[in-house]
C-alpha cells in the first residue's frame, strides 16, 4: 500500500471539505474508488496466456485522460485487426491492474481475464508489439524500467516493436508537467537547475520522487529509449524537449498528431449583445490553471465587471460563486448542448504547462467559438498554426486576460 498517496489523498480531501467543495470531492472520490478488481494469481495468469494468441501489450499509468483515452482506442483498433490485448495499468495508489483480450474475441467484447495483480507479470512471447502510453502513477518507477526492457529486448526468440508515446513529460521529470514550486513552466533547464528544483516541488505529487537523483532519472529512461523503435510525440514542443533531453535519440522522435475525426463538428452561434460569458472546459486542476480561473473571477466579482466563467467540468479552486459556476462531469456527447444552454460566447484554454496535445482544444475549435490560450505547449503550436485565436505569456495580467477574451468576443465573426 502507498501510505504517501494514501496520505495526499486524505490531505485533499480535508481540504476540499473546509472550502465545501463537495462536487469535486465526490468527482475524486468516485475516480479513487470506481475500479477495485480481485487479485490474479500468476499461475492463472500465465494458464490464459497459453492460449491468447498474438498479443499487442499496452503500458498506461492511472493518470486518466486524453492519454487513456488514446490508450484504449487503440488497444480497440488492434482487436478490430484480429490481435489480443494485454493492457498493463495501475490504480490510483499505484496497484498493478491488468486485462487480457484473446485474438479470438471481437473488439467489443470483454476481457477473458482482468484484475490486480501482486508483481510485473512473466513475459510471453505472444507478444508482438508493445505500445507505451502514459508511465506516471506507477509506485516503483525503477522497476517499470526494467520489467519493460525485458518485456522489449530480452528475448532471443522475438523481435518486439515498441513505441512509446508522449502524452506526457513525466521521462523529463517526475513532476510531468514540468512546473516550478511556484507554478510558472520550467523551460526545461540545465539538469543541475533541475537537481536543486525537484527536492522542494510541490508538483512533483508523489513525495518520494523528490529524493531522486535526476541524472539517474534521465539515464534510466534514456535506457528505454534506446530500445524502442520510434518515439511518438503530438506536437512539436514536444518533440523539441525531447530532442533537448535525449539528443542521441533525436531519430526517432515522429511528429504524428491525434486523430480527432472523432470529434463532432457543432458550431455555437456567438450572440454578440450579450455579457462576456468565458466557458473553462474539463477537470481543471492547478496544472489546467486553477488558481487563474479562480483570480479571474475574484478580479471580475472585485471590479464589479459584467462577465462570468462558465467551467464545463469541475475546478480544483475556492471560488466566487456570483461570478464562476461549475457543471461537474459530463459526458463528451453533450458538450455543445451545454456550452449553448449556459451562453457560453468566448473560450479560455487557461492550462499553465505546456500540453502535449489537448483534446478539449480541438472540441473548442469543433464549436467554432474564439479561443484564448497561453503561449506554451501543443496548445500554442496548434493555434499558431491554424490561427484565428489569441496566446498569451504565462506572465499575462488578469487584466491582459479580460481585455483579450473581451476583445475576441467582439470581433468575432
Amino acid at each position: 500500500m502507498n501510505r504517501s498517496r494514501i496520505a495526499r489523498y486524505i490531505a485533499e480531501a480535508l481540504l476540499l471539505l473546509r472550502q465545501r467543495r463537495f462536487g469535486v470531492l465526490r468527482d475524486k472520490a468516485q475516480r479513487l474508488l470506481s475500479a477495485r478488481p480481485s487479485l490474479v494469481s500468476m499461475t492463472e495468469l500465465e494458464t490464459v496466456f497459453a492460449s491468447a494468441g498474438p498479443l499487442v501489450c499496452l503500458i498506461d499509468g492511472a493518470q486518466g485522460g486524453g492519454a487513456a483515452a488514446a490508450a484504449a482506442r487503440s488497444a480497440e483498433a488492434w482487436r478490430a485487426r484480429g490481435y489480443g490485448t494485454l493492457c498493463v495499468n495501475c490504480d490510483p495508489l499505484g496497484r498493478l491492474k491488468l486485462s487480457l483480450h484473446s485474438s479470438q474475441q471481437g473488439s467489443e467484447s470483454e476481457p477473458i481475464l482482468a484484475g490486480r495483480v501482486s508483481n510485473w507479470p512473466s513475459i510471453t512471447d505472444s507478444v508482438e508489439r508493445v505500445e507505451i502510453h502514459s508511465l506516471a502513477g506507477f509506485a516503483q518507477p525503477d522497476q517499470l524500467v526494467e520489467w519493460l526492457l525485458q518485456l522489449i529486448c530480452d528475448s532471443a526468440s522475438r523481435e518486439v516493436n515498441a513505441v512509446l508515446y508522449w502524452h506526457d513529460h513525466y521521462l523529463i521529470c517526475p513532476t510531468r508537467h514540468l512546473l516550478t514550486p511556484a507554478n510558472d513552466f520550467c523551460g526545461v533547464p540545465d539538469i543541475r537547475e533541475c537537481s536543486r528544483c525537484l527536492p522542494h516541488n510541490p508538483n512533483c505529487l508523489d513525495a518520494p520522487l523528490r529524493a531522486i537523483d535526476m541524472k539517474l532519472w534521465r539515464s534510466q529512461w534514456g535506457q528505454l529509449l534506446a530500445h524502442v523503435s520510434q518515439i511518438r510525440v503530438f506536437s512539436p514542443s514536444s518533440g523539441e524537449f525531447v530532442r533537448r533531453c535525449w539528443p542521441n535519440y533525436a531519430s526517432k522522435v515522429d511528429l504524428t498528431p491525434h486523430d480527432v475525426s472523432h470529434i463532432p463538428l457543432q458550431p455555437i452561434a456567438i450572440a454578440s449583445d450579450e455579457p462576456l460569458n468565458i466557458g473553462v472546459i474539463g477537470r481543471i486542476g492547478p496544472h489546467k490553471g486553477a488558481d487563474r480561473v479562480r483570480d479571474l473571477g475574484r478580479h471580475l466579482k472585485e471590479h464589479d465587471v459584467p462577465a462570468r466563467i462558465t467551467v464545463i467540468g469541475t475546478l480544483d479552486a475556492d471560488m466566487p460563486a456570483k461570478v464562476v459556476s461549475e457543471t461537474g462531469r459530463y459526458l463528451p456527447a453533450d458538450l455543445s448542448t451545454l456550452c449553448r444552454t449556459h451562453g457560453i460566447n468566448v473560450f479560455w484554454l487557461p492550462s499553465i504547462w505546456p500540453e502535449t496535445f489537448s483534446f478539449v482544444l480541438h472540441e473548442m475549435r469543433a464549436m467554432g467559438l474564439p479561443i484564448l490560450a497561453y503561449d506554451v505547449g501543443a496548445q500554442a503550436d496548434t493555434l499558431r498554426r491554424e490561427g484565428g485565436e489569441r496566446l498569451l505569456p504565462l506572465s499575462a495580467s488578469m487584466e491582459d486576460i479580460l481585455a483579450a477574451l473581451q476583445d475576441l468576443k467582439e470581433h468575432a465573426v
